[in-house]
Formats: structure tokens, C-alpha cells, sequence
């Protein structure tokens, strides 16, 4: 098939998954090609060796990569967003009304933009795309409060209930989302749950001199390392971990480490040093192909979401990346991925926007002996093993696209 991977967001940027989807297919021989944006996110700033182009191809893993302008922008202005997705969604679309015309299209949502494009591709050519919506909109952006009621609001409803009208196929990674769409309208035949998937490298021990450029980048010193990696936004609720190091700072053993960027990033650098939070460190963002030694290297994982309805709607993706790395789990959340990792029996669940639970929770994992924090570990590894690996999941998405492309 001639697939096209529709996303946004695409390497260099931090979101692994739509280029994973891409060489996958590219590698079970599929003619693949990827429509994206210019890469900034999420930071918000151009990365480095890009220029602000009206359009641009370039060649990564063997792929090509076709990049149109967007206006680089990732903070909490709800017009500055706007204005990113708003120029994307327009150069998108011009570059997809004259590439070569797929059999069909990959489409990776957030944000909803993608879908407009997608969908106008149906409408002009015909082309048929299977819509994997890991974040709903605009639910997610009203229960962050990026966005309150009003006619944005409506405007957005109202554009997510005509892409979903014009996907051929819907993929989400909940029940909760499943639901929900069937809640506005779209028939249940037409949406399929199938979770994330883990990356085969976190599954994979690293080298020794990865593992030593991750202890000295985490700053080991004896202490037990809690690690929270991935973007550091409104929706992960991450005052929550600060006011637990808060409460754990007369435990010199444990310290927080943070790894990544994103809108909330200086408020909470912020915060921390009002705080006077010795215990934790702000890292910055790393390249996905470090983060199986920072794992590695970290006594615990976090994963932590905003409580509220959304926690129902998603499964933040470093679940199972977590999982796959065989470490403690602190699952700061409620939702399907508590069960996750309760059902795993990989760490400790606590209850969303319970600081002194998460406290008490890397206190009890601190105390733990290697052995014990070992046996949890390995029962996530053997969990994601079962239940996430990345060729299961990539075969349902190939199937899903020879379906539509049939049809």
C-alpha cells in the first residue's frame, strides 16, 4: 500500500510514536511517506538546523519527510495555540491536495487539526484515513482549563463531530474514550480500543557506558531516584509532585528528578525554588534513544495525570514504556492506568492530586530491599511482554489501513 502518516508532531520532537508507526510500515514493505510540521514541540521553539520554510522534504530512517510551516508556539495562550495549529492546518492541507495520492492515511491525533486535514483529503481526493485519537478534544483542553466554555468550545465540538464523520476507522486506548465517542454520535462498529505500545528498546538492558552517563545525569549519590519523564504540561497535574518532595524533604534518601519540557515547565521551576526543593532536579528533555538508561537508572518511576474525567479518556504512553523498562511503578493517577499497573502488581497506586500519598508512596518504595523492588520490576516487564508488545499492536493498525484502503 502507499500510506501516508499524517501528524504534527514527528522526530526530532519527543512524540516517538507516529515515526515508529512509519518505519514499521515501511519495513513490512509498504510504500510510506509522512506529511508533518516544522519541529518545535515542545518547547516551542525551531529545533536546530531548521528554518522557518513554507514547505521542505527531508529523508529520515530511509522515509520521506514532507514539512510545511506552522508558526513555532507551545505555552498557555489559548490564541498562541491556536495560531500554531491554525497555520498547520493550512499548510497541511494545501501540501496534501498536490502530494501523490495514497491508498490511505495514518493519522495521529493531537491535536484535532490533523483531522481537519485528513478529513479534507477525504472530501478532495477521496483518500480514505484511520483517525488514532490518543487525546480528545476538545474535552482534554476544557478539563486542563486551556480552554473554557464558549464558542471556541462549540466551534471545536463541532469540527471534531465532522472528522469523525469523515474517518474511515477510529482508534483510541480506552473504554472511557470509546464511550465517549459513541456518547456524541459515532457508531460503536467504527471505533476500535487498542492500547499504546512499548518501545522493543526499553524492553532491551542497556550498555555500561549508557548506564554510566545515566547515573551521572540522574546525579546518583546514594539517594533513591524518582524519575518523572515525558512533557511537562497542564494536564499532568505536576504541582502535585512537588508538594510531595515538599514532604519529603526531611528524608534525605529520596530525591525527584524531572526529564523533559513543555508549557508548565518554568512556572514549576519556578515553584520548586520557592519551595526551597533541594530533592528535586529539572533535567530538560533527552532524545528517546536515552531514555531506556535513564529508566534504568531510576530506583522509580512516576506516571502522574490531573484527576477529573479525563483520567478515564487516556493511558499516558510512558505506562508502558515504564513497564517495559522492569522498574517500580508510583502511579499517581486514577483510570485505566492504575489498573494497569495494579493489575501488573508493578508498584504502588495512589490516588490523583493526593500529595502526601505520593509521599508516603516513594517512602514505602525507599525502604523496600533490591530483591523486592526487583520482583515488582519484573512483573511489569512480564505484564507489557504480554499485553503491549509493539508488533501485536502495529498488525492491527496495518489491518485497520488495508480495511479503509479496501473500502
Amino acid at each position: 500500500m502507499r500510506i501516508l502518516v499524517l501528524a504534527q508532531y514527528y522526530d526530532p520532537v519527543p512524540v516517538p510514536k507516529p515515526a515508529e508507526v512509519a518505519r514499521w510500515l515501511a519495513a513490512e514493505g509498504h510504500q510510506v511517506s509522512v506529511l508533518t510540521g516544522m519541529p518545535n514541540y515542545p518547547s516551542g521553539i525551531l529545533a536546530q538546523g531548521y528554518r522557518l520554510v513554507p514547505f521542505m522534504r527531508e529523508r529520515r530512517d530511509g522515509l520521506l519527510v514532507r514539512r510545511v510551516f506552522e508558526l513555532p508556539y507551545h505555552g498557555k495562550s489559548a490564541s498562541g495555540r491556536m495560531l500554531n495549529y491554525g497555520s498547520f492546518m493550512v499548510a497541511g492541507a494545501l501540501a496534501g491536495s498536490v502530494i501523490a495520492r495514497p491508498d490511505a492515511v495514518y493519522v495521529w491525533h493531537p491535536p484535532l487539526n490533523v483531522g481537519v486535514i485528513a478529513s479534507l483529503l477525504t472530501v478532495w481526493r477521496g483518500v480514505p484515513f484511520v483517525y488514532d485519537v490518543q487525546d480528545i478534544w476538545p474535552d482534554s483542553a476544557l478539563m486542563s482549563g486551556m480552554l473554557t466554555e464558549g464558542r471556541t468550545a462549540a466551534l471545536l465540538r463541532r469540527v471534531e463531530t465532522w472528522t469523525y464523520g469523515h474517518a474511515a476507522h477510529i482508534l483510541v486506548v480506552t473504554d472511557g474514550a470509546k464511550a465517549n465517542l459513541v456518547a456524541k454520535g459515532v457508531p460503536a462498529s467504527k471505533v476500535s480500543v487498542l492500547p499504546h505500545w512499548a518501545d522493543p528498546a526499553c524492553f532491551m538492558p542497556p550498555a555500561d557506558a549508557e548506564r554510566s552517563w545515566a547515573r551521572g545525569f540522574l546525579g546518583r549519590d546514594g539517594r533513591f531516584i524518582v524519575t518523572f519523564a515525558g512533557n511537562l504540561g497542564l494536564l499532568q497535574g505536576l504541582d502535585v509532585l512537588l508538594d510531595a518532595a515538599k514532604r519529603t524533604l526531611s528524608s534525605p534518601r529520596i530525591a525527584f528528578r524531572i526529564v523533559g519540557d513543555g508549557a508548565d515547565r518554568q512556572r514549576l521551576e519556578q515553584k520548586s525554588t520557592l519551595l526551597g526543593l533541594t530533592n528535586v532536579q529539572f533535567l530538560g528533555a533527552r532524545p528517546a534513544t536515552d531514555m531506556p538508561a535513564v529508566f534504568a537508572e531510576s530506583d522509580a518511576l512516576l506516571v502522574q495525570l490531573r484527576g477529573g474525567p479525563l483520567s478515564d479518556l487516556i493511558v499516558p504512553s510512558k505506562t508502558q514504556a515504564y513497564l517495559a523498562a522492569g522498574r517500580p511503578i508510583i502511579a499517581a493517577i486514577d483510570g485505566p492506568a492504575a489498573r494497569i499497573v495494579r493489575e501488573a502488581g508493578a508498584g504502588v497506586v495512589v490516588p490523583a492530586d493526593d500529595p502526601d500519598r505520593l509521599a508516603a508512596a516513594a517512602e514505602e518504595l525507599s525502604h523496600l530491599s533490591p530483591e523486592r523492588l526487583s520482583e515488582m520490576g519484573s512483573r511489569g516487564r512480564a505484564y507489557a511482554e504480554q499485553h503491549f508488545l509493539r508488533d501485536d499492536v502495529m498488525r492491527q493498525i496495518e489491518q485497520r489501513l488495508r480495511v479503509v484502503a479496501r473500502k
